[in-house]
């Protein structure tokens, strides 16, 4: 509970009791400002009992230096394929790291552990005598990092990813640099376009698109088809994802004013096409957390509840767990279908991104976000 706690406070800020001369004092993303008068300015941010409304992207400073290192990935005249930046450490602004070539491994040797990093991959691939050219968009959480601070990340997604965009796949919250591969983006573009491989004569060409294999009959391989264009800036529509009434009906549970559950947990099958139902229940984000293990993919979502005054305030924060344990190629695959996965929990306030261990799921990192 107190993580989630620390992720409403930091995406919507929390009053706090003042000097009677002094006004509230109310915490807005990373800043602290006072407002004059009696009545605490959090219940007049939140005044009514319930809101469905996603909090705006936290605002964040881009240096030119960096907008035009990604316009220089993004160029055909340049043989730069990489760019990649790092943030500061009190969340307001992007510094560039460096940019250059030799794709994936030269970035990921700009990497370290003590560090939150943004980076765009530009990769190409010759299929038949289409040159097809995607742009794979990752973020990289130093496991150095406290707790705290990696929860408070989620708080910035937003705004960073209006800074790469567009792109065609995402690589997310890598905690090591031996996750950042070409073999990794190559295998993320593939999960979200297909790619295509050599048949027998006879039996025609074969198609990956998301989890599943399926042969075309023809001479043509079916990804020179599929990626007839040199370049393109569309990003890939979500993979389609199974979610079970059982799992809808613990989320409208968890929803209800009526209902003292506040948790409910899923996991991704491994297959990556549906998800589980995993539990619900009462005890906020501890009880959520002692439903993880470290070779799963969890997603949540946690009702929290603050009385401000005379105001009662409900907040739902959602969040996604990728186990330790999971192989670097899984961990990357989820990317894949975090499109659809928040589409079947939406609407939420805040997200916990990506926690990689159950200590990380307390009341404290949500109240910090």
């Amino acid at each position: 509970s107190a993580t989630v706690d620390a992720l409403i406070h930091e995406m919507f800020g929390a009053a706090k009791e003042p000097p009677a001369d002094s006004g509230a004092s109310l915490r807005v993303g990373m800043r602290e400002i006072k407002i004059s008068g009696a009545t605490p300015p959090a219940a007049r941010l939140h005044s009514s009992t319930h809101s469905s409304a996603v909090a705006a992207p936290q605002a964040l400073a881009a240096p030119a230096e960096l907008k035009a290192a990604l316009s220089d990935v993004r160029s055909d005249a340049s043989p730069t394929d990489w760019a990649l930046c790092a943030l500061e450490p009190d969340g307001s602004s992007l510094r560039l790291v460096g940019k250059g070539e030799g794709g994936a491994e030269a970035l990921a040797a700009q990497l370290s552990d003590d560090a939150v990093f943004y980076g765009l991959v530009r990769r190409t691939d010759q299929i038949d005598k289409s040159t097809t050219i995607k742009f794979v968009f990752l973020s990289f959480i130093g496991s150095a990092l406290s707790t705290m601070k990696r929860a408070k990340v989620s708080t910035v997604k937003g705004a960073v990813s209006e800074v790469f965009a567009p792109f065609h796949a995402e690589l997310m919250s890598a905690t090591e640099p031996s996750e950042v591969t070409s073999a990794t983006v190559d295998a993320l573009i593939h999960e979200m376009f297909g790619a295509a491989k050599e048949p027998p004569a006879d039996s025609g060409a074969s198609l990956r698109v998301g989890m599943r294999e399926i042969k075309i009959s023809g001479a043509t391989p079916p990804a020179a088809r599929l990626h007839s264009s040199t370049h393109s800036s569309a990003v890939a529509a979500p993979q389609a994802l199974a979610a079970p009434a059982e799992l809808k009906a613990a989320l409208s549970d968890v929803r209800s004013d009526a209902s003292p559950t506040d948790w409910a947990l899923c996991a991704l099958e491994p297959d990556g096409s549906s998800l589980r139902l995993v539990g619900k229940g009462e005890g906020g984000a501890e009880a959520l957390a002692a439903q993880l293990s470290d070779d799963a993919v969890f997603y949540g979502l946690v009702r929290r509840t603050d009385q401000i005054d005379k105001s009662t305030t409900i907040k739902f924060v959602f969040l996604s767990f990728i186990g330790s344990a999971l192989s670097t190629m899984k961990r990357a695959k989820v990317s894949t279908v975090k499109g659809a996965v928040s589409e079947v929990f939406a609407p939420f306030h805040a997200e916990l991104m990506s926690a990689t261990e159950p200590s990380e799921v307390t009341s404290a990192t949500v109240d910090a976000l």
